[in-house]
């Protein structure tokens, strides 16, 4: 491949090195001892790294995937760091022009927190935090500082730091960079070199990944990264064909996903805001997790951990501050459907709640999206979901209908980048709607009669929901701004002085609508009490006749949600 020249008037090469090759065959071309002309690390530049960076993995996303062993193979750590980088190099685009090497490294550093997947996401986009904050206000060319401090913000983003990982790939680089010369290209030289040496040593440092007969997949993705931003800042493309990485060893993955209590779990994400006690929550969640990853930025903060009980995890983050972004997979589902035959539809269901994460993950949901009433999940985390459950055929549930359309738009892009990946989106109103869909579902047959029932379900089940307005209403049932009011399958069923008293007459007219009726299911909200639910459970079945089966949901907005069927 020819080499393209670099920003004119700033380098001049001297000779073209190739460094080992070993795993990564041929794609190690880059420019060797590079001299800088400019000694001035510009905003430029470093777009062209990030790009650079986000370029190589994307390349090698399905080889990295296929090496994917630590801690658990579910297979995606080539789509986690890659959606992470490529999030960082599209908000670039909303830098200014003029903007520092810092600026423009920190703004990155940002977006990659928010749009990072999974463990190797995390600890990526904490390691472009750290070298931006070890990037020279002046824009000196010297990278000694912004190796070191990425080390260290990639190390501090883990509990429990593991070598053989990122984290020691991370720490040989930056040693390797202090002794480098000053000059730019040669330090991104060597930190590669040093990278693919500590690559390959991982094994060594870890056994899951000896007995599987793989490399760390999310070191590898750390140096394709430092890969790729040398050779942008070099003027070298990014080579046309990915790398052969190998893959893991059938005997030990068979034996792994037979044994392996660590499938036992969901893989969940969090993006919360305004946490106080960030020492506080990481203790509440680590108990004997050696995964959970906490990673501050600004008034947000990033978790990542492995859980058997994503609602307690919910409900911890809830109490300290404000839940922006919520997301859990299954583990043991998504490894199935990498590495085995699946034939399930694989269902992803919107939820706002620490009560209805639970209700909906027992239920045999394989990933969960936080959102719904005022907090709409965007199109990326919809179609990120259903790209992560790895079925052929997906079954959303908005639970909105506001969410509807993001979850069609997001089937559409999923089944376009993963052919033949089919989606199917339930047209549902409520998490009592989704969670009498889901009831339905039964295994082992195909994906549209699974549909077919769900959407049976929903016509045999009546809803009724009551909060407070936002607004004062006119029309047949007048209400006022703060009344409480109710509503009976999407239309307004009365109004009244007390929440609990609307509540009542709701249940009273859903069991006259309905004959045959037998049991009301009432999901309780985030600021009822014990008492006040087990009162009105009480006065709902003395007025109806039916038994009344109280669930804590622990949804905002709608302090009670009831379900007849």
């Amino acid at each position: 491949m020819t080499p393209q020249s670099p920003a004119p008037g700033r380098y001049h090469t001297s000779t073209l090195t190739r460094f080992r090759a070993g795993a990564c065959g041929d794609v190690g071309t880059l420019y060797g001892r590079l001299q800088m002309v400019d000694s001035v690390l510009t905003g430029a530049d470093v777009k062209r790294m990030i790009q650079g960076a986000a370029g190589w993995v994307a390349l090698h996303r399905e080889a990295l995937n296929l090496i994917n062993v630590y801690p658990v193979p579910d297979g995606d750590t080539g789509a986690n760091l890659g959606r992470t980088l490529a999030a960082a190099s599209e908000a670039m685009a909303d830098v200014a022009a003029d903007a520092s090497a810092r600026e423009i490294a920190t703004s990155a550093a940002s977006a990659a927190l928010l749009g990072g997947r999974g463990s190797s996401g995390v600890i990526g986009a904490q390691w472009l935090r750290g070298f931006a904050a070890g990037l020279s206000e002046d824009g000196d060319a010297s990278l000694t500082a912004a190796f070191a401090s990425a080390a260290e913000a990639a190390r501090n983003a883990v509990t429990e730091p593991r070598d053989g990982t990122m984290i020691s790939v991370a720490a040989d680089t930056a040693t390797a960079v202090q002794d480098a010369d000053t000059d730019l290209l040669a330090q991104l030289q060597r930190a590669v070199e040093a990278a693919y040496e500590s690559v390959e040593h991982t094994p060594e440092q870890n056994p899951v990944l000896k007995d599987a007969g793989v490399v760390d997949a999310g070191a590898r993705g750390l140096e394709f990264m430092l890969r790729g931003m040398a050779g942008a800042l070099a003027g070298e493309p990014i080579p046309d064909v990915p790398a052969e990485l190998g893959a893991i060893d059938p005997g030990w993955l068979a034996r792994r996903l037979d044994d392996g209590g660590e499938f036992d779990g969901f893989c969940t994400e969090l993006v919360v805001a305004n946490v106080q006690d960030i020492d506080g929550l990481r203790e509440v969640l680590s108990g004997d997790d050696e995964t959970v990853m906490l990673a501050p930025d600004g008034e947000d903060l990033r978790i990542h951990l492995h859980t058997t009980e994503p609602a307690d995890a919910y409900a911890a983050a809830d109490e300290a501050g404000l839940i922006r972004v919520f997301r859990a997979v299954d583990m043991r589902m998504q490894a199935a459907r990498t590495h085995e035959s699946e034939s399930d539809a694989a269902v992803v269901a919107v939820v706002q709640g620490s009560g209805f994460v639970r209700v909906f993950t027992e239920l045999g949901a394989a990933a969960i999206v936080s959102g719904g009433a005022a907090d709409n999940p965007s199109v990326e985390m919809l179609f990120s979901a259903a790209e992560s459950v790895k079925g052929e055929d997906v079954i959303i549930l908005p639970n909105n209908h506001n969410v509807t359309p993001a979850a069609e738009r997001a089937g559409e892009l999923a089944a376009e980048a993963n052919e033949p990946q089919r989606v199917h989106v339930i047209h549902n109103d409520s998490q009592a709607e989704g969670v009498a869909a889901l009831a339905a579902v039964i295994g082992g047959i195909p994906a549209e009669d699974v549909v077919a029932e769900m959407q049976d379900a929903l016509q045999a089940v009546r809803i009724g929901r009551v909060t407070h307005a936002a607004r004062t209403l006119e029309g047949d049932v007048p209400i006022t701004e703060g009344q409480p009011f109710a509503m009976l399958d999407g239309e307004i069923a009365g109004a009244g002085e007390s929440i609990d008293e609307v509540a009542l007459s709701l249940a009273s007219q859903m069991a006259d609508s309905l004959s045959g009726a037998s049991l009301f299911t009432a999901y309780v909200g985030e600021d009822v009490s014990e008492e006040r639910a087990d009162a009105l459970a009480e006065a709902i079945e003395e007025s109806t006749g039916l038994e009344v089966d109280l669930i804590e949901g622990g949804q905002p907005h709608y302090p009670w949600l009831l379900a007849l069927e």
